[in-house]
Order: C-alpha cells, then structure tokens, then sequence
C-alpha cells in the first residue's frame, strides 16, 4: 500500500509565498522564518509534489493579484522598461537596452511600426483615445456639465464623407 503523502507544515506554506512574493530560494526564506534547515532537506522538501503544487498555485495567485491591480497601467508598464533599460546600460548591455527602449518608444506610440495603429481597445487606436481625451478635457475646460463619450467615438470612427 503506497504512503500517504505529508502535509505541508504552516511555516511551508508562509515560505512558499515569501518565496514567489520576494523572489527568494527556499533555504533563504525558511532561514528568515527561523528554520534551520540543510540543503539536502530544502531539496527533498521542494521536490515534494504538494509543495511543488503549492508554491504553482501561489504564483498563480501572486499574478492575478499583479495582473488586476489598478495601478496597473500603462505608465507603469512604461516607467518599469525605462527603468530597466537603465539597468541594462549601466550593466554595458547597450543592445539590450536600446532593444528596451524601442518597445517603449512603440508602447507610447512614438514611432510607428508594427503595431503602432492597432486597436488599443473597444476598436479604438491610442491616437484615437488620445483625441477622445483631449475632447474631454476641453469640454471640462468649457465647463460643460456633459460629456457624450459613445457621440465622440461615433464620430471618430465613422468614415468621412465629402
């Protein structure tokens, strides 16, 4: 008859999210939790099929909390690529770098290319989005108490006729 399997001890599960949270090893973690623990035990623990199934469904976890953050925006997403392009030119990796900051530039819609009049979303480009802003922020300016976002697109989307 097969053994059953152990369950994880509640410091695993906390060194389990650690680890996905703080991009540590395992050994590192459980000595931060105040486990001591030899390297031959940190491989057996973490070739362990529950473990492996758990710190999978943590990191499953982490990034849907990651993905459905509201700050989550395309600011963010740009000034983490600038930031890591300035690493990778401290670090001498000028082609890397420069390949960074070519998606950045293509992200805010600098340089057209691949990409650069795609549908950003609902149908609509960013220049598209960039003009629906700058509509309403002139209609604010006005003072107007209404906006008609779905009349605005109509008229952006629909074709021009002579």
């Amino acid at each position: 008859m097969p053994r059953r399997p152990e369950p994880l001890e509640p410091w695993m599960l906390e060194a389990i999210n650690l680890m996905v949270r703080q991009n540590l090893s395992f050994r590192q973690v459980a000595q931060q939790l105040g486990q001591e623990i030899t390297p031959q035990q940190a491989d057996n623990i973490q070739g362990r099929i529950r473990f492996q199934d758990a710190l999978e469904e943590a990191r499953l976890t982490y990034y849907a909390e990651v993905g459905s953050s509201p700050r989550l925006t395309k600011d963010a997403v740009v000034g983490q690529i600038f930031k890591l392009a300035g690493r990778l030119t401290a670090d001498r990796e000028d082609y890397k770098a420069a390949d960074a900051l070519l998606k950045l530039a293509k992200i805010q819609g600098w340089i057209s290319g691949e990409g650069a009049d795609k549908p950003v979303i609902a149908n609509l480009t960013q220049d598209d989005i960039d003009r629906l802003r700058g509509e309403l922020k002139k209609a604010q300016e006005q003072g107007q108490r209404e906006f008609d976002l779905a009349k605005a697109i109509v008229e952006i989307k629909a074709p021009k006729l002579n």
